[in-house]
């Protein structure tokens, strides 16, 4: 991250970054594949579908999303703030950053669908991913106004703010 920040996204090479994380070119492409992929890999998305499937047997799935959602952020955000706000501000900062993010936000759709789904929360699998793409835009647009408040704001906060603003559509 520091060298991103430092240099630019852009700038930075894949054996810059072997060379400051003391490992191998290879090493790197190996676990990550892309530059981007450094910055983009998400390890909480299935601490977030796990949680959301745990409540959706009692609960609606609005209530069961943003409790999901408020949890699992309040945890991630109390322990790994810093690198997230960095990470997400990195990504805002850069097109293909944000381009390459495309692909994480349709796998989180995607599985996010497949669990309401299983859960037969709405009446047909196209209903389900309506939803899903609703709600990851929303989170995701909750993240964004997070990053431009500079991490002032509670994450949290700003996601249940999200979630009511969609509920007034």
């Amino acid at each position: 991250m520091r060298l991103f920040e430092r240099r630019g996204f852009d700038a930075v090479t894949i054996e810059e970054i072997a060379a400051a994380a003391e490992v191998s070119a290879p090493t790197v492409y190996r676990g990550f594949g892309t530059k981007e992929a450094l910055v983009l890999w998400d390890e909480y998305d299935p601490m977030l579908l796990a949680a959301i499937e745990a409540r959706l047997p009692s609960r609606s799935v609005r209530k069961s999303v943003v409790e999901a959602l408020v949890v699992s952020v309040g945890e991630v955000y109390s322990r790994d703030r810093e690198r997230i706000l960095r990470r997400a501000k990195l990504m805002l900062d850069h097109p293909a950053l944000e381009i390459a993010s495309l692909a994480g936000l349709a796998e989180m759709k995607a599985a996010l669908s497949g669990t309401l789904v299983r859960h037969r929360a709405y009446p047909s699998a196209f209903a389900a991913e309506v939803v899903a793409g609703a709600i990851v835009a929303t989170l995701e647009c909750a993240i964004r106004q997070w990053v431009r408040k500079g991490g002032r704001r509670s994450l949290t906060l700003i996601v249940r703010e999200a979630f009511e603003k969609l509920d007034a559509f």
